[in-house]
């Protein structure tokens, strides 16, 4: 085959692709032609997922909201050197076999993978549903780091007043990072009928009329358990640290992550944190997070190299080690995959220095392994990549990027 046949194959071959329908779309759709639905705060629900998960329904309906994240004024892109990878260790099959909208893959330091699907693209802005938590988590770490918070063994109420009458309350500052922040909480049926995770998602993003509540009224009649004792994946744990976040700072977590972390690593594209809707005051750290891959990488690489970026520390080497080493076991029954939890951040092994991770519902991955300088950024539209992205994934972290 001569060059000229060869280039002349290789353009129709994308060319084909270009057009070929990615997987699922007949359900989830193709950005800018899928729709979009207000509710708690959006719609997820299929026809409406994908353009709740690529950010154009919330610029749509949050565009005049206090909701956003600037820009830098000189952004500072994450370097990019793509790597050319085999035919047996190809992310690219990945992509071909799932509903996966955006992939990035980091190692030493550059991006060497990133690719994108059903319409979106670099500027998209990226649901990280509970990779949020782990955020929350970071912003605590630049209190402690400043000395605006002394003690994480200090009960919450001693902080927040507005908890003083909650069982969240009772937990220590440690007790909620871990995920055992004293409150009675069941993702499957509570009461018989409804799930906690949609009744508090109800609490906080429907109106009034329809069953949005005052939060701090609807906090106080939560039911509780022995803090320290019980470890569940709570939203109400983390919406807890930002009403921590707030009272030590006086912003709004949003305000506090962009001041102190966002903008030091300078980001390309605006972000989006949204609040519960009758509290412009809380920002929902639990989730609704919204940022492009590119700076999401960022982030990524900010925490590979221990909280530095760009030649300045943003949070400190201390606290990103005690975020994953201060940590407490999780039972198969909460997640089979992940052995530990730490400070709003999902640990892999029981093993001192494994990786760690932000996980998001519908299948949001943020794997972190600074000890192999890796990353692997997924975002997606439901859960059926895990086992072959898991897979990929042990692979990609322990090898050096010369045997792609």
């Amino acid at each position: 085959m001569t060059r000229a046949v060869k280039s002349l194959f290789l353009v129709l071959l994308a060319y084909g692709g270009a057009l070929q329908a990615e997987v699922k779309e007949a359900l989830y759709g193709r950005a800018p032609d899928s729709t979009f639905a207000a509710g708690w705060p959006l719609r997820v629900n299929p026809p409406n997922r994908l353009a709740a998960f690529d950010g154009r329904a919330v610029k749509a309906l949050y565009q005049d909201k206090p909701v956003w994240l600037k820009a830098s004024q000189t952004p500072r892109p994450l370097p990019r050197q793509l790597a050319k990878f085999g035919f047996f260790h190809n992310p690219q099959d990945m992509l071909n076999r799932h509903a996966i909208t955006a992939m990035a893959l980091i190692k030493d330091g550059s991006i060497v993978f990133e690719k994108y699907q059903y319409g979106t693209s670099a500027a998209s802005l990226f649901d990280s549903q509970s990779i949020a938590k782990h955020l929350t988590g970071l912003s605590i770490g630049v209190a402690v780091d400043t000395g605006k918070l002394s003690s994480l063994d200090t009960a919450m109420a001693t902080l927040v007043p507005q908890l003083s009458r909650s069982p969240m309350g009772v937990a220590t500052v440690r007790q909620t990072l871990n995920m055992q922040c004293g409150h009675a909480f069941k993702w499957e049926d509570d009461g018989g009928t409804e799930s906690s995770a949609a009744l508090y998602a109800q609490a906080r993003y429907a109106a009034a009329g329809k069953g949005g509540r005052n939060l701090y009224r609807y906090y106080e009649e939560i039911k509780g358990n022995t803090p320290g004792k019980v470890f569940a994946y709570d939203p109400h744990c983390s919406d807890s640290l930002s009403l921590l976040v707030t009272q030590l700072s006086g912003q709004t977590l949003r305000q506090y992550f962009e001041d102190n972390i966002w903008q030091k690593l300078q980001p390309k594209h605006p972000a989006v944190w949204l609040s519960p809707s009758q509290h412009p005051e809380l920002t929902s750290g639990a989730s609704s997070f919204y940022a492009s891959l590119g700076d999401y990488a960022l982030l990524a690489q900010m925490e590979i190299d221990g909280g530095r970026l760009h030649g300045q520390s943003i949070l400190s080497g201390d606290w990103m080690l005690r975020m994953t080493e201060d940590s407490v076991p999780v039972a198969k029954s909460e997640n089979e995959n992940f052995k530990r939890y730490g400070y709003q951040t999902w640990i892999r092994t029981d093993e001192a220095g494994s990786w760690f991770a932000g996980l998001g519902n519908h299948g949001q991955r943020f794997y972190i392994d600074p000890k192999n300088r890796s990353a692997m950024l997924i975002f997606a539209l439901d859960f059926d990549h895990i086992k072959d992205s898991d897979k990929f994934w042990e692979w990609f972290r322990k090898t050096s990027a010369d045997k792609f």
